[in-house]
C-alpha cells in the first residue's frame, strides 16, 4: 500500500497519519510513565497501532464498561476535539500570566534599592549633622587703646563703688596738682628741670648724719634701738623714753612697737614741688644753672662715651643763663618799684 503512488493512497494515508497523531495528543498529560511502557513497540511498528495503545482518559463520568478499553477513531477523533479547547484554555491563560522575576534581577532590583535608601538616609543624616554643627566663633578685632579705657570705664561703672566724701576730696587735690607739660608755667618748667638735677646744687637730704636726729628724738621722749637688741630692753628706760628703731632703706624714718611711722627729715629743705614753687624765680634760675654746670663737670666720671650728651647739656645751660639774666632784670626792676 505505501509503494503506490496515487493521489487516494496519499491522502486516505495523511488522514489516517492525523488521526493517530489526534490520538496521541488525546493521552493524559497526568497518565504515568509506566502505562506507555506496557506496550511493546518496534521501529517497524506503524503509527495507527500506537493509538490503538494508548489508553483512554479517565473520566469521572465514564462508565465502568469502557475502563481499559482503547477508544475508536470516532471517539479519539471526538476527544481530540473536546480536548484541543480544553488545552488550549490553560496556554492562554499561562500566557497571560506576568513572567516570574529571575533571581538576578530580583536580587539587583533589592540591591538598587536599598542603595537608594541608604543614599536618602545619609543624605538626611547629612542635612542633620549640618544643622547640628555648631557655628564657627567670630573673630574679634584686635584691642585698641580707646576701646580698652572704654572697657574700664565701664567695668568701674558697673562696679557700682561709691567713694565718700574724703576719696572725692583727694582726687580733686590730685587733679589740681597734676600738671601737664603743655600747662605749665614759665616758672612750672623751671622747678620741673631743677627736680631732675637738685642733688647736683642741693645739699644732701635727708641727713645721713644720726647726730642731726637725736635732739629731735629727745624733743618727742624717744631713743633709737638696734634691731638685734630689740627683743631684750625695756620698752621705756629711767627717763620714759620710748624705744624706736631708724628704718636702714630710708635714713630720718623710724617705727615704734605700735608699728607708727614717725618722719623726722627736715620739711624746709625737702627737694619737691612744694618747697621749690615758694622760691623766687631769679633763685631758681640760679640754682638751676649750677645744676646745669655740676652735671656737665660729673660726666669726666662716667665710663661711657658722653660727648653727645654733653654737648645737649652745654646747649641748654647757655639758654638758662639767659633766661636767668633776664629773670634778675625782671626781678630787680619789681623791687626798686617796690622800693619806690
Amino acid at each position: 500500500a505505501f509503494f503506490i503512488v496515487g493521489s487516494s493512497c496519499v491522502v486516505s494515508y495523511s488522514g489516517s497519519l492525523q488521526n493517530s497523531l489526534s490520538d496521541t495528543m488525546a493521552v493524559d498529560d497526568d497518565m504515568p510513565l509506566s502505562s506507555l511502557a506496557s506496550g511493546k513497540f518496534d521501529d517497524d511498528l506503524p503509527l495507527a497501532s500506537l493509538a490503538s495503545a494508548a489508553p483512554p482518559k479517565s473520566s469521572a463520568k465514564g462508565s465502568s464498561s469502557s475502563k481499559g478499553r482503547p477508544p475508536s477513531a470516532k471517539t479519539a477523533a471526538g476527544g481530540a476535539k473536546a480536548s484541543s479547547p480544553k488545552a488550549a484554555a490553560p496556554a492562554k491563560g499561562k500566557a497571560k500570566a506576568a513572567p516570574k522575576k529571575k533571581a538576578g534581577e530580583s536580587s539587583s532590583s533589592e540591591s538598587s534599592s536599598s542603595s537608594s535608601d541608604d543614599s536618602d538616609s545619609s543624605d538626611e543624616g547629612g542635612d542633620k549633622a549640618k544643622k547640628k554643627a555648631p557655628k564657627a566663633p567670630k573673630k574679634r578685632a584686635p584691642a585698641t587703646k580707646g576701646s580698652r579705657m572704654k572697657l574700664l570705664k565701664k567695668k568701674q561703672s558697673a562696679d557700682g563703688i561709691e567713694e565718700g566724701e574724703e576719696g572725692e576730696d583727694d582726687e580733686e587735690e590730685k587733679a589740681a596738682q597734676k600738671v601737664t607739660k603743655r600747662q605749665r608755667t614759665s616758672k612750672q618748667d623751671v622747678v620741673a628741670d631743677l627736680l631732675c638735677r637738685w642733688w647736683y646744687v642741693l645739699p644732701e637730704w635727708p641727713p645721713q648724719d644720726d647726730a642731726y636726729y637725736k635732739p629731735l628724738l629727745k624733743e618727742k621722749k624717744l631713743r633709737q634701738v638696734t634691731i638685734e637688741e630689740w627683743e631684750w630692753v625695756p620698752e621705756e628706760d629711767d627717763q620714759g623714753c620710748r624705744k624706736v628703731y631708724q628704718l636702714s632703706q630710708f635714713r630720718g624714718l623710724f617705727r615704734n612697737s605700735a608699728g607708727d611711722l614717725i618722719d623726722l627729715r627736715p620739711q624746709e629743705t625737702c627737694p619737691c614741688y612744694t618747697t621749690m614753687m615758694k622760691k623766687e624765680m631769679s633763685d631758681l634760675y640760679d640754682l638751676l644753672v649750677k645744676a646745669y654746670e655740676n652735671q656737665i663737670k660729673d660726666l669726666v666720671n662716667s665710663k661711657y662715651n658722653e660727648e653727645r650728651l654733653k654737648k645737649e647739656l652745654e646747649t641748654t645751660l647757655n639758654k638758662v643763663r639767659d633766661k636767668a639774666y633776664q629773670a634778675k632784670q625782671l626781678g630787680g626792676g619789681i623791687k626798686r618799684s617796690k622800693s619806690a
